[in-house]
């Protein structure tokens, strides 16, 4: 029973370092998506927020 539980320790502690492995790569990943999103989508986003601000500052009152 203890020896059981002994390799179980070992295995959590091998573990560790695949999930601190994998928690790298899905960050790379989400680093990478993010990246290739704005090469691909940034121009149409600013133009969407450009002509978004356009609007509000047709709309705002102007101070007397």
């Amino acid at each position: 029973m203890l020896l059981k539980f002994n390799r179980e320790i070992v295995v959590m502690k091998s573990r560790k370092g695949a999930t601190y492995l994998e928690y790298a790569l899905l960050a790379a990943l989400v680093g990478i998506v993010g990246a290739v999103g704005v090469m691909k989508y940034g121009k149409a986003i600013g133009e969407f927020f450009s002509s978004l601000a356009d609007k509000t500052t047709e709309v705002t009152p102007k101070k007397p």
